[in-house]
């Protein structure tokens, strides 16, 4: 057994490769023998993948059952080959439970009984059922008699001695020369999700087809439909908690006779059989990885109206997934785990715009005369035959997997009920808070005490809701959101909203530095924007040095009312950041590598013009994150076609004056300003000339401050 095991895990490490398929593996704790594995069913496929990925990953032998229908030509020799045995086969359960006496052989064993198409699961008066056109009634109870079988048997052995047992195999058609009583079953409930179901051509049928000879049957037609949709798929396998069956059990201990009858025992096990299989049942369709298509169609169908209005869409899905992160005991995946704020200002966001697409395809959505779409449910909801409703109603499929969870349904339906505008405002107050979060816990790690709301690292965040103008203006490398407090008091008094972000690693210890990235500053702009986004309709962006080219880098990839740099650098005085840097931080990482002290691990910064809001000093690491900050921005300015004002001092010590004049002749936008101001500090925005660059910032927004 163990040398077919080990050609089908290459044969489906082949198929996996050719496919394109992503498989993801999670596990609790899998006991090595005498497991009965119960898992949910969507494809074929799993009958070959489930053994592969134990054998293959934690060496764990095991068999498992398969649809009569399969065993066919070298398909159906295959299988028989490594110990698969059809769902039609008689003696099945006499197999299975003695495997597992003797510890020989783990099961699979698919309760659900036949794939997950076009059935639908609920859990109704404590039961799990399906529903379909091929069945309708509560899930199988199989493998629940054949672990409670097994355990009854080992019990027997157990307390009443090995002869009792092996009498009492016989009296299962079983004839078992000897087995380990010692040995327990447990179950392990297994929980398959795919992620995305998309068909599409595959490349793998041509010479599966050469192999097999069945294009003409149903078979091939189903194995089709599955290739197509494992075809670049993620494949998320997860191992649950194990399952006691002792438990279920106790009567079989504590009343006098049941050991020795088997009438009894038999009336027991029928009585228990429903209550273990609900238990194991729930732990797998509990623990199905949650994915961006589940939240998108169970957003769909909660909505209020069947007119879809895309912006309102992303919102609510957004939400959902905020809501869904809180819930406790639910599997995500990093789609919805992670901060996906993304989504409601990114109109191209792609698995919205893949989901919008296959619904689309499925003419679940279509266009109105407006651009905005319209919801058919009733195609949602149409029937199809079993072996094309993967295909044909995908999102139906996708929503069946998580509507019976009605806690979450519960969630949905609630957020349905909020407007755009309490959504937004929503949002607003989540991406605020969530910075403050990350500020608070930047903050403790070096101080042990959490920060005040005037700590010259806080956020400055100015809103009052009669303004529709915003700006976001971020500070520049190693400074703080408080470089910018004046200028956001000025903003705000002539009416206009004001978001300074603080970039992380800013504002509490230069050793936080060490740790952040040009990605992670990305973001950090990126949220403040979303959130000003959800409260202004018309949103300028912008920064002083460093953070200007953040806005640069901002405005290339998605709509802004108009962008203002101030002294942001392209070119700079310091050699070290645009040539030695890179090497340096290279070298660095190398001979840390080898436990070597680095060289020039930290650049003073004490000659800085505010010092009591700047890092007096800094590391490499970080410097060298801000050298690739200057060289993105370099490569989008094309990209930029919205205003934009360009303020720089004419003498800046740390700029040079030509970085202000390559941003102006590069950036493609035909409405740009360029200022050149006598100016020889670097933070002009704190000299006693300010007024000057505060005025014409004003000035900028107004003009530009008209609709597009």
């Amino acid at each position: 057994m163990r040398f077919s095991l080990t050609v089908s895990s290459m044969l489906v490490g082949i198929i996996s490769r050719l496919a394109g398929t992503h498989i993801k593996i999670s596990a609790e704790k899998i006991p090595t023998q005498s497991v009965l594995f119960v898992a949910n069913h969507f494809t074929r496929f799993e009958t070959f993948l489930l053994p592969y990925i134990l054998y293959h990953k934690y060496g764990i032998a095991s068999r498992s059952l398969a649809d009569d229908t399969v065993f066919v030509g070298i398909l159906g020799r295959f299988l028989r080959w490594v110990g698969t045995i059809s769902n039609k086969n008689k003696a099945r359960d006499c197999i299975i439970v003695e495997d597992l006496l003797k510890g020989s052989a783990n099961w699979i064993i698919y309760p659900e009984g036949y794939m997950v198409k076009n059935k639908r699961i609920t859990f109704h008066d404590g039961e799990f059922c399906m529903h379909s056109p091929e069945y309708e009634g509560p899930v199988h109870t199989g493998a629940a008699v054949i672990a409670l079988r097994t355990r009854l048997a080992q019990l027997r052995a157990k307390i009443l001695g090995h002869a009792e047992g092996k009498r009492f195999c016989t009296s299962m058609g079983l004839d078992l020369e000897h087995f380990d009583p010692n040995l327990k079953v447990c179950i392990v409930p297994v929980s398959i999700t795919y992620y995305p179901i998309r068909s599409g051509k595959n490349r793998f049928l041509v010479w599966l087809d050469s192999v097999l000879h069945q294009r003409n049957t149903r078979i091939f037609e189903e194995m089709e439909i599955e290739f197509n949709l494992l075809l670049g798929s993620q494949i998320d396998i997860h191992f649950g908690q194990p399952i006691d069956v002792d438990p279920y059990m106790h009567d079989f201990r504590t009343k006098g006779n049941v050991l020795e009858n088997n009438t009894e025992a038999d009336r027991l096990i029928n009585t228990q059989r429903k209550i273990l299989t609900n238990t194991m049942m729930k732990a797998v369709y509990t623990n199905i990885q949650i994915n961006f298509d589940h939240i998108f169609i169970l957003s769909l169908v909660t909505m209020p109206t069947l007119k879809v209005c895309p912006s309102y869409l992303r919102t609510l899905i957004y939400k959902n997934a905020r809501s869904l992160r809180k819930m406790q005991g639910y599997r995500l995946h990093s789609e919805i785990s992670r901060e996906m704020f993304r989504l409601i200002i990114n109109e191209k966001y792609a698995p919205f715009i893949s989901a919008i697409d296959l619904a689309v395809k499925q003419h679940i959505l279509y266009r109105d005369s407006d651009g905005e779409y319209l919801f058919d449910k009733s195609l949602l909801e149409k029937e199809y035959p079993f072996h094309q409703v993967r295909v044909k109603n995908t999102l139906n499929v996708i929503l069946r997997e998580i509507k019976w969870q009605t806690e979450i349904v519960k969630m949905a339906e609630k957020n349905s009920q909020y407007s755009e505008q309490e959504l937004k405002e929503d949002n607003f107050n989540h991406l605020k808070e969530k910075e403050w979060t990350d500020y608070t816990m930047e903050y403790m790690h070096y101080f042990n005490h959490p920060p005040q709301k005037d700590e010259k690292g806080a956020p400055v965040i100015l809103y009052d809701h009669r303004y529709e103008r915003g700006i976001v203006f971020s500070h520049g490398y190693l400074a703080a959101p408080r470089e910018i407090e004046t200028l956001a008091q000025y903003l705000f008094a002539h009416g206009i909203n004001v978001y300074v972000p603080r970039l992380r690693g800013h504002g509490t210890d230069p050793e936080a530095l060490r740790h952040v990235t040009m990605h992670d500053w990305e973001t950090d702009f990126e949220r403040a924007v979303t959130a000003m986004k959800q409260l202004c309709s018309r949103v300028f962006i912008g920064g002083f040095s460093t953070g200007g080219l953040l806005a640069l880098i901002y405005a290339s990839k998605y709509e802004a009312q108009g962008v203002i740099v101030i002294n942001s650098a392209l070119k700079l005085h310091d050699l070290r950041v645009s040539y030695v840097v890179p090497t340096l931080s290279l070298f660095n990482e190398m001979i840390t590598y080898l436990h070597a002290k680095g060289i020039m691990e930290w650049i003073d910064n004490t000659a800085t013009e505010q010092p009591e809001i700047n890092y007096l000093r800094h590391p490499l690491a970080s410097v060298s994150q801000l050298e690739k900050v200057m060289r993105k921005a370099s490569k989008i300015l094309y990209n930029i076609k919205y205003p934009v004002l360009v303020i720089q001092g004419d003498e800046d010590p740390v700029v040079k004056r030509k970085s202000a004049r390559l941003i102006y002749d590069t950036i493609t936008s035909k409405e740009k300003k360029l200022l050149i101001l006598p100016r020889k500090d670097h933070a002009v925005l704190a000299d006693e000339r300010h007024q000057e660059i505060f005025d014409a910032i004003l000035s900028f927004i107004e003009e530009y401050s008209e609709e597009k």
